[in-house]
């Protein structure tokens, strides 16, 4: 037998007993016989999903299922997440970022973007940024997004004689990778995780009304980005690309095909309605999915196999797992045991956000499934935050965004894939570890920057 099926068999079995012991213990004071079936469930798919033994989508899906058959909800109260907005939003980018990624467009945007800058350091660094910037709400995927662009930022280090491993190949591969990657976060159709965070702490916002809560974050990101860029990684040298570098490049796409013109009308008007309001940001993004199919440009099997169903299915599963523990009360009761251990630190915004950012730097360090620490952590602080005067948004949108940390390769696994991509020669994760630092530092400078946003907007 398999090591992985022994590993997942016994972490089976130790979920299963300790849940069922949890499920049956006399109930706790605030609490009721339904509450503590809830609870074990919900503990024994915690131990599944930390020790990662079973497909993320599989141990939420069984868990849901238990909860069906032990009666903790009825099947279209537990599964109602599915129909809910936040999935479909998922399913709908998806699908929209897969036609504009086959048409080509996006390449014909990012290499458009990287001919207007100087060909010096500066305008590498500029350019690369804005390329990342201008695709970050057009597809869902941050590991999409950061496969087109980190190979130009080798291609460019290569271009321009940068050493392997040195300070300057490190700010490039930094200047392209924080914008796509990170900066995404800023926008609701710019990540998937946006609309897990979103779900999980039970919140809606229209295109518009999103970006007004994190558009000082956006900038501050930007801007700790390029000093750490332009000051720590600076070349001592000058060394410039060649004039026509990217224009060659640019050129050689030849004139603008159909699917790109459909595309580039579809991304217009879909930008319009997000930005006008008028109708749900998903939906929008599903007619022009519908819109690009009908020219071909999203084909069945682009559906079928582009959308990563298992992670729509675990984050539908989680969200609608999380939505019960308000309603069995276990909330309440978490709020009654934890009130005095952790009022201190929900007690000031000003406190609350630098130690929720430590700690989910520390659960990072052990639990390499940012999904998982989100909700450890809402079960800890969801309950307490509104008598508080927090918002749940605040909560959300620090743990999710700060935790997208990487002082070492088992912390962020997607790290190590786009340094594959950028091809794992020029930087490293030991030189990546240097960007994960600072990205901390900006972390807590652009959070802390957002708060009397977020004072004004009435979050705190």
């Amino acid at each position: 037998m398999k090591e992985f099926n022994k590993k997942s068999i016994i972490m089976l079995v130790v979920s299963i007993v300790v849940g069922a012991i949890i499920a049956n213990i006399p109930p706790f004071e605030g609490l009721t016989v339904t509450s503590m079936t809830y609870l074990g469930i919900f503990v024994g798919m915690l131990i599944m999903l930390i020790a990662n033994a079973l497909p993320s989508w599989a141990t939420c899906l069984g868990a849901m299922a238990l909860m069906v058959a032990f009666q903790v909800g009825s099947l279209t109260e537990v599964f109602s997440a599915f129909g809910g907005s936040i999935v479909w939003l998922m399913i709908a980018v998806f699908a929209f970022a897969t036609g504009i990624e086959n048409s080509g467009l996006l390449t014909r945007l990012a290499l458009k973007m990287l001919t207007i800058f100087p060909k010096n350091y500066r305008g590498q660094v500029l350019s690369l940024m804005t390329a990342g910037l201008v695709v970050s709400p057009l597809i869902p995927s941050n590991n999409a997004k950061t496969n087109l662009l980190a190979p130009m930022a080798t291609e460019m280090t290569k271009q321009v004689g940068y050493d392997k491993r040195s300070k300057p190949a490190l700010g490039l591969l930094t200047a392209v990778f924080m914008p796509p990657y990170i900066g995404s976060h800023a926008f609701l159709t710019g990540s998937a995780n946006v609309a897990f965070m979103l779900g999980v702490v039970g919140l809606s916002f229209s295109w518009v009304g999103y970006l007004s809560l994190t558009w000082v974050w956006l900038i501050l990101l930007l801007v700790g980005t390029y000093i750490f860029c332009m000051t720590y990684c600076r070349p001592k040298e000058k060394l410039d690309l060649p004039e026509n570098y990217f224009i060659d490049k640019y050129q050689a796409l030849g004139k603008m095909k159909k699917e790109e013109w459909v595309a580039l009308v579809v991304v217009v008007a879909c930008l319009a309605l997000w930005i006008s309001n008028i109708f749900d940001a998903g939906m929008v993004a599903l007619l022009g999915a519908v819109v690009m199919s009908a020219f071909g440009i999203l084909t069945p099997k682009d559906f079928q196999t582009r959308i990563p169903w298992g992670l729509v299915m675990f984050i539908g599963a989680l969200i609608g797992i999380a939505g019960f523990m308000s309603t069995t009360g276990v909330s309440t009761w978490l709020a009654g045991l934890l009130g005095p251990v952790v009022s201190p630190v929900v007690s000031s915004v000003w406190i609350f956000v630098p130690v929720l950012l430590v700690l989910t730097w520390i659960l990072r360090a052990f639990i390499p499934a940012q999904g998982v620490c989100i909700v450890i952590l809402y079960s800890i602080f969801g309950p307490l935050l509104p008598d508080a005067g927090i918002s749940l948004f605040i909560f959300g949108f620090v743990e999710y965004i700060g935790g997208n940390i990487w002082f070492n390769g088992f912390m962020n696994p997607f790290v190590l894939g786009a340094l594959g991509v950028a091809g794992n020669e020029y930087v490293t994760i030991k030189e990546f570890k240097k960007s994960a630092y600072a990205y901390a530092i900006i972390s807590v400078v652009a959070m802390m920057g957002s708060i009397p946003l977020w004072m004004a907007m009435g979050l705190c």
